[in-house]
Formats: structure tokens, sequence, C-alpha cells
């Protein structure tokens, strides 16, 4: 999806901003320097754009942490719930382990690796998820396992919020995807990038 690089590059320019407005703010301060304080995020919010997705609509990412390194996600248009357009996307639950962190002057970089679910449709999104073969109803759907990569930059933005930016690459396995009514490779790679508030 083209619009994924530009997202991307659009997104290091406004962290930067973020980073660099932060670091001449601090620099007026009694004792500043140094590594930024760590961030605390508990839930962000992100949105951007996904490969793997050919409806039009941006990506959404809900991110919450459960415990030290431990997040679950899920990501999507948001296809019946915020829109009823068919069309190719994929949607993913999936749980996320950050095995390394790093904190700078200006702001926090994790890596994160993650396994889940997604759900591959081409048509209107039906309640449930179908593992093997694809719904009965329109052969719309069907549902397989993932795992994925993921990097994360945090910039402290004050009073607790945190700008994101997050670019996650990974693939997803379907029985039998083929069987499709708009056929697909069982094997799906995909590529997303979102920026985002957390706090």
């Amino acid at each position: 999806m083209r619009r994924v690089p530009a997202i991307a590059a659009a997104a290091a320019a406004v962290l930067a901003g973020a980073s660099a407005a932060r670091a001449d703010g601090e620099s007026t301060e009694p004792g500043a320097g140094g590594d930024a304080a760590p961030t605390r995020n508990r839930i962000n919010l992100r949105a951007g754009g996904a490969t793997s997705d050919s409806v039009g609509r941006p990506t959404i990412c809900l991110d919450v942490r459960l415990f030290g390194p431990i997040d679950i996600e899920a990501c999507g248009t948001g296809q019946g719930v915020l829109h009823d357009e068919a069309g190719g996307e994929m949607a993913h639950f999936r749980g996320t382990w950050t095995f390394v962190e790093r904190i700078t002057e200006r702001g926090t970089g994790k890596l994160r690796a993650g396994a889940g679910f997604a759900e591959l449709q081409v048509g209107l999104d039906h309640p449930g998820f179908n593992f093997g073969a694809p719904d009965r109803v329109d052969r719309g759907s069907v549902a397989g396992p993932e795992a994925v990569i993921q990097g994360q930059w945090l910039v402290p933005l004050g009073k607790g919020l945190e700008a994101i930016a997050s670019l996650t690459a990974g693939v997803a396995a379907f029985a039998k995807a083929d069987e499709l009514v708009v056929p697909k490779r069982n094997v799906q790679p995909f590529v997303s990038f979102e920026l985002g508030v957390g706090w």
C-alpha cells in the first residue's frame, strides 16, 4: 500500500518536532539533560495504514497494557462496527511482549514480539470467527494464527501523555483462504504503520 511509506515519513517529521520541542523546553529547566523519564503508557489509540487493507479506511489500533511488558492489542478498519463497506481487510487480535526498551533524552524506543490471530475479510463482516473453512454465509471471511515483530517510539508530551509511532511487520496463516469468494493466498504477510496518543 503506497500510503504506508508516506504516513511513515509524516510520522517521523511529527515525532522529531515533538522531541525537539520537548528538548528545547527542558533546556530551560533546572537540572535539564540526561535521559527522559520512562514512559508509563497504559493504553493508547493509534491510526494509520496497512498493506493488508484495501477498503479505503484507516487502520485503527487499541493497545492496552496488562502488566509489566505484556500488552494486548486489536487492530483493523472497524468493519462491522464503524462501517459496513465490503472489501479486503485484515483484523488483528494479539498479545505482545516488550523484549527491548531503551530510554533516551528524545523518548523511549521499544521492540515487541506478538502472537495471536487475524481475520481475513473479503466480504461483509459477520459475527464470530471461522478458523479453517470460510464462513458459510458468503465465504467472505476466514481466521488463522499470526505472529508479528513491532517497533514503537514514544515521546512524552507532558501531563502523562505520549505521542506514539508504531511499525509492525507480520505474517498470518489461513488454512483455506483459497476457498474465499475472492480467493487469497493461505499465507499473508503484512506491514502496518500508525500514529497515536497514549497515557
